[in-house]
């Protein structure tokens, strides 16, 4: 029985939000993380929306299924809104 060669990769992206005199007033985090096997990947993207506080106002989370030739073949998709 041949092993399956499974590939894991993330990437993190952290941004500040600023007013227009330049504090920071909040950030954001994008988290993208990407799973490939021979049969397709799948790809998880998480964005984090915080306050200046550090409370979690809002996040979004979208996961994608592809086929082994790169066709999108499913789609989730949750949007969650603290306060």
């Amino acid at each position: 029985m041949p092993q399956d060669d499974i590939e894991v990769g993330e990437s993190i992206e952290v941004s500040a939000i600023v007013d227009e005199s330049g504090e920071v007033v909040g950030a954001v985090v994008d988290d993208v993380l990407v799973v490939t096997g021979e049969e397709g990947s799948i790809v998880e993207e998480t964005i984090d929306v915080f306050d200046a506080d550090g409370n979690l106002v809002a996040e979004e989370d979208v996961i994608d299924v592809y086929d082994a030739d790169g066709n999108l073949v499913a789609e989730v998709g949750e949007i969650i809104v603290e306060g």
